[in-house]
């Protein structure tokens, strides 16, 4: 008697891929020694970031106070400047030229310290730069026409 081709039978199992991404996956079962390597290799990850944060945190606190110096330094030398021009009997335009400019520092100082503009200030003035700054160009256009979304 002939034998039987078995070979449909007994080959391996094929799933066609649509099969294979509808079934569940089974769940992989990892011994103690990988999940303990994970879970210190996520602690690293974690603890790494943290530290990054800091770091950044520490560098704009710094970034801060440094701009807050400034502007005070900025503030005392216009009222130096004043007084100076005052005492010598400088010519009045020198003077308002002088004010103004304490005027100004005195509202870049307020605004530093209370994140309001006062009242009384003058307007800050607007460089050339950041005009064309803020000028989109036509490659920075978005194609489909829709308005860009301001990055912060």
């Amino acid at each position: 008697m002939p034998k039987r081709k078995r070979s449909k039978e007994q080959g391996p199992v094929r799933i066609n891929s649509a099969a294979a991404a509808a079934a569940p996956a089974a769940p992989v079962v990892l011994d103690e020694a990988t999940r303990a390597a994970r879970l210190f290799a996520e602690s690293v990850r974690t603890h790494e970031a943290a530290d990054r944060a800091a770091q950044q945190r520490a560098a704009d606190a710094l970034d801060r106070e440094r701009l807050h110096a400034r502007l005070r330094d900025d503030k005392q030398a216009a009222a130096d400047a004043i007084k100076r021009l005052r005492a010598s009997g400088a010519h009045r335009q020198r003077v308002v030229e002088a004010e103004a400019a304490y005027r100004a520092a005195l509202a870049d100082l307020q605004e530093f310290e209370t994140g309001e503009r006062p009242h009384w200030a003058p307007a800050k003035p607007v460089d050339e730069l950041e005009e064309v700054e803020s000028v989109a160009s036509p490659e920075e256009a978005p194609v489909d026409g829709d308005p860009a979304e301001p990055s912060e």
